[in-house]
């Protein structure tokens, strides 16, 4: 067995371990704060992420197995980019309470995943279909970011931002 078989998935729980403990430290904030009817409850969030770690996986495996080894460098620095990138908007949204910033840094959090899926159908095009579920579900929360900050912005001092 070769070790990407075993080092992505890890990288991958690290990263959905990192951002549920630092989404937990924010959660009594976040309980307080007006909420849109249409979010999701925590069941159906931890159950997403589950999906979109073992699809995500999966995709950063086939990529791998299909590039270069010469280009293999890039490759892997798109994918850590976006798990710094998935781990600060939990940072930014239930740590610094900066709900504006969050829905902006959600958005780039997207472009990286639609930057890898490009990246990814040149060498697997099932590596990039594998990423669709994680760019929806980035888009969607950007958009609960965005509602869940436009719903509390006047009821705050500051801007959020």
């Amino acid at each position: 067995m070769q070790i990407h078989y075993v080092l992505i998935p890890l990288i991958g729980v690290a990263v959905l371990l990192a951002g549920s403990l630092i989404t937990r430290t924010g959660m009594t904030w976040f309980r307080a704060l007006r909420i849109p009817v249409w979010t999701p409850s925590p069941r159906i969030i931890t159950g997403m992420w589950t999906i979109i770690l073992v699809l995500t996986s999966a995709s950063a495996i086939l990529a791998w197995d299909g590039t270069l080894e010469r280009d293999r460098g890039q490759l892997a620095a798109l994918y850590l980019v976006n798990c710094f990138l998935n781990v600060a908007f939990s940072y930014l949204f239930f740590v610094r309470h900066q709900m504006g910033s969050a829905t902006l840094e959600a958005l780039l959090l997207a472009v990286s995943v639609a930057v890898i899926m490009i990246e990814a159908w040149q060498v697997s095009p099932l590596a990039a279909l594998l990423l669709a579920p994680y760019l929806l579900w980035v888009l969607f929360a950007a958009w609960l970011s965005f509602t869940v900050f436009h719903l509390n912005a006047a009821r705050d001092s500051y801007n959020g931002l």
